[in-house]
């Protein structure tokens, strides 16, 4: 029966970390397409003020 308990939790404690680890993946790759994003749009009005 311990070893029943034992294997349940572990097996929960590997499912908490790996959705720990997709969630933080998922903020980052927000943070870096937002800032991707920002930098285009800096980028677009700097080329519109050279070409006028």
């Amino acid at each position: 029966m311990k070893d029943i308990i034992d294997t349940i939790i572990l097996i929960m404690f590997v499912i908490m970390v790996a959705m720990f680890i997709i969630n933080f993946n998922r903020q980052q790759i927000k943070k870096h397409t937002d800032k991707i994003e920002e930098n285009e749009k800096t980028n677009n009005s700097n080329k519109d003020k050279i070409d006028e």
